[in-house]
């Protein structure tokens, strides 16, 4: 286990490539909204956030899911992920996340035509499918006659933040990837990113519940991994995962209400359901 000099070495040295950091950064809303349109290359008008850093499920039976930024305006669908570590699984991952997308954001009285367009964006650290673009974009079209779309309002990106060849990408988009690549600041957005970072790392409350969030999960990794050994590695370690995960929640919570912190606060930075957090705020 990493000891509180340890960890807080870590917290230091964290940068917007990081799930926690990332997650927080992109629910300041003015960020948001300049990254996704940065990344779409249209406007996207008023953002309504989902949640994020919560688990997500069709069914209680189904494979669990945690979005890094989750959110929709007046007729899509955005989901946005930092991904750090290079999956071979990722198009099938890419494919899961947007129909779970889809299922939890869509309500029984729906009908087809009113479906909204979804679009998943994963922003890579890594070159996922080995071809040097900066950028990968994947629509629906015929095999017989690619010219023919689907059109059925799905949309796929995937940015290579690993790449050198940017000559083709628009000045701001070559900043961010240089930002993501080395952490140099070149454009008001990157400015602006690196800005909140220094603001969620001074604090307090902020890095308590990361800390206390990674001692959790590394505990929970140390039991999975045990029982693991009689389950199967992976198994276990999901399983270690799912049952710290809420846990870790719920005392973070408990802490912040001892400290006086206001409800839609500790929901934002927990992803607890809010009407969890006011039960807590009524029996605390």
């Amino acid at each position: 286990m990493l000891s509180e000099e340890e960890l807080q070495k870590k917290w230091e040295s964290l940068t917007f490539a990081d799930n926690f950091i990332f997650s927080h950064v992109m629910h300041d809303e003015n960020i948001c909204r300049q990254v996704v349109e940065l990344i779409l290359g249209v406007r996207i008008g008023k953002i309504h956030y989902l949640s994020a850093q919560d688990e997500h499920k069709t069914d209680p039976d189904s494979m669990r899911i945690i979005m890094d930024v989750f959110l929709r305006d007046e007729d899509k669908i955005i989901n946005v992920e930092m991904q750090t570590g290079h999956k071979k699984e990722l198009p099938r991952r890419s494919r899961y996340y947007q129909s779970v997308a889809d299922v939890s954001t869509t309500p029984s009285s729906c009908l087809y035509p009113n479906l909204p367009d979804s679009i998943l964006i994963f922003i890579c650290t890594f070159d996922p499918f080995d071809k040097n673009f900066p950028r990968y974009t994947f629509q629906y079209s015929c095999n017989e006659e690619p010219q023919l779309k689907l059109k059925d309002g799905s949309l796929r990106i995937f940015l290579n933040t690993a790449t050198e060849e940017l000559d083709n990408l628009d000045q701001k988009l070559q900043a961010f990837y240089h930002y993501i690549q080395k952490g140099e600041v070149e454009s008001e957005l990157t400015q602006n990113i690196s800005r909140k970072i220094t603001t969620l790392k001074n604090d307090s409350i902020v890095r308590r519940f990361y800390m206390t969030w990674s001692i959790t999960m590394a505990d929970m990794r140390h039991e999975g991994f045990e029982e693991g050994l009689e389950q199967g590695l992976e198994q276990g370690l999901e399983q270690g995962r799912e049952q710290g995960a809420y846990q870790n929640k719920l005392e973070t919570a408990k802490t912040m209400l001892s400290l006086g912190l206001p409800l839609d606060q500790i929901q934002l930075c927990t992803s607890l359901p809010l009407d969890v957090v006011q039960e807590l705020a009524q029996t605390k």
